[in-house]
């Protein structure tokens, strides 16, 4: 079990060697029905395939929740760049449109802030800026992040 973890843990590090001169990655993390899994996946390889840039995908086969590593490097180009925005761009689309959640096991973070009312609705994301603004008027916790 615990080599399963370091392998699971050692993923990201496996990927960013892929690229010479890595300096970052755009980590996707998306959750899809387990009838949706192997599509998606599939899909998102193509993607990959397709745009020419380096992405391998992994998941928990069990829960339907899988990543997308997406290594940088310092020497890519903006056209480089915006191909592997356009892939993750694309997941999570992708996963909108089969049920899934855009923020899968690691929550919501900076990227994906402008999914969030295509996922849950205007009224959804109303109702946790208000709840935020209840238990934190002062907004001293986690300020200027996700929901503000």
């Amino acid at each position: 079990r615990q080599a399963l973890w370091a392998a699971r843990h050692n993923l990201y590090y496996a990927a960013m060697q892929l690229r010479p001169n890595c300096c970052g990655a755009i980590v996707t993390d998306v959750c899809v029905p387990l009838s949706e899994l192997a599509n998606c996946m599939t899909a998102t390889a193509q993607d990959v395939q397709d745009k020419q840039v380096v992405g391998p995908c992994f998941g928990h086969a069990g829960d339907g929740n899988f990543h997308c590593i997406l290594p940088m490097s310092e020497d890519d180009s903006e056209d480089y760049l915006e191909k592997l925005h356009e892939v993750n761009h694309n997941l999570i689309q992708r996963t909108l449109q089969v049920g899934g959640t855009c923020t899968g096991e690691h929550g919501v973070g900076y990227g994906k802030i402008k999914y969030l009312e295509q996922q849950y609705g205007t009224g959804a994301v109303n109702m946790m800026k208000t709840m935020k603004r209840a238990l934190d008027p002062k907004n001293i916790m986690n300020p200027g992040k996700v929901v503000t």
